[in-house]
């Protein structure tokens, strides 16, 4: 009894072993994988948006000035879509959407709540308001505007990207 179950058992398996399998048909499509960092994003020289810390000079025709310490306002923008940065007193985070040559939306931002004390409330104040009202956007190597349509509400200088700490 036990070579019989032995011998149809081991014929089992040399069957099984020898099946194969159908290949996966031709319309079925890859799965969506996130886009790599040194993929050429969409838009009119957006790659640059990407390259820098964008350290704000101004907000609603304010200028700023700068503190030259991590805290000081600035954005740096990630792919896919995810931007971070400082207000000048609180740190920022959300998404962002870049459709057409020049068009960029933010979605609502997160920002940390920490009391500033004047003038940094109020250049606050001004760059978050600013940054909900963004249509458009120009950028070149060194400088970054951020428009409602037509006016500029937000300026920037390009300095070195670096991770945020």
């Amino acid at each position: 009894m036990f070579t019989k179950t032995f011998l149809l058992g081991t014929a089992l398996l040399a069957a099984a072993c020898q099946a194969t399998i159908p290949a996966a048909s031709s319309t079925a499509q890859p799965a969506a994988s996130p886009t790599p960092a040194s993929a050429e994003p969409a838009g009119g020289g957006s790659e640059k948006l990407y390259a820098h810390r964008w350290a704000l000079t101004e907000a609603a025709g304010q200028p700023v000035a700068p503190t030259g310490d991590a805290r000081a306002a600035h954005l740096l923008f990630f792919l896919p879509g995810r931007l971070s940065g400082s207000t000048g007193c609180n740190r920022l985070n959300g998404t962002f959407e870049l459709t057409g040559g020049d068009q960029l939306k933010f979605s609502p931002l997160a920002t940390t709540r920490m009391m500033c004390p004047e003038p940094a409330a109020a250049a606050e104040t001004r760059f978050v308001q600013a940054l909900g009202t963004v249509k458009t956007y120009y950028v070149t190597d060194a400088a970054l505007e951020l428009r409602d349509g037509t006016v500029v509400v937000a300026r920037f200088r390009a300095t070195p990207a670096s991770p945020e700490k």
